[in-house]
């Protein structure tokens, strides 16, 4: 299903023969063979490969073609919703499936909302533990997802890439509590971090 402020996923790669070849992965609504073809051929393009893996609209597809469209990730709200009945509520859920319900003045759903900001935006929580000390569960250090051990190092200090030697990890990222891991070590979210540095 395609998502809102995401782009559609449609490959088009151009051959030197064999003419146009479509593909779906989904059954196409709104397009036909016929169509694409007219289409790929408006814009100058006789032999290529065309993989759906969204069904999409005519406008989107020449979009795809055009790449002349920015997609920016968008949440999609639905505010007092303690206003409103059920019947309502359901009939927005078939026309916009990914909306996000709250009420603000009732403080409805709005941890969910944070969540879900958090978790688009494509950032991890990360707790440090200094040596002898609990861990700040307060004031995480927050890094992008994917980000390595040596990456929160690199965002702490300087001085602590140069003379990393190991550090323990305990969450979700290891087999086990307080782990020693390496620096390409990939942190996951809530991770606890103790950095052990050369003396």
């Amino acid at each position: 299903m395609l998502k809102y402020g995401e782009p559609p996923d449609v490959t088009v790669n151009r051959r030197r023969t064999g003419g146009v070849h479509v593909s779906s992965t989904v059954p196409l609504t709104h397009l036909d063979e016929k169509t694409i073809r007219s289409i790929i051929n408006e814009y100058g393009m006789h032999n290529a490969d065309v993989l759906f893996r969204d069904d999409v609209t005519m406008d989107q597809f020449i979009d795809v073609l055009d790449r002349n469209k920015s997609y920016v990730p968008m949440l999609i709200l639905l505010n007092k919703v303690d206003l409103v009945d059920e019947a309502y509520l359901e009939e927005m859920k078939k026309q916009l499936p990914e909306f996000i319900p709250i009420s603000a003045d009732k403080k409805l759903n709005i941890d969910n909302l944070k969540e879900t900001i958090f978790e688009n935006l494509n950032l991890v929580r990360v707790y440090l533990k200094p040596q002898g000390r609990k861990a700040d569960m307060n004031d995480p250090l927050v890094i992008k997802k994917g980000s390595t051990v040596i990456d929160a190092c690199d965002k702490l200090h300087k001085e602590f890439v140069k003379n990393f030697r190991h550090a323990k990890i305990w969450g979700t990222s290891v087999k086990f509590p307080g782990q020693k891991v390496g620096p390409d070590h990939v942190l996951e979210d809530e991770d606890v971090l103790r950095i052990i540095l050369k003396k």
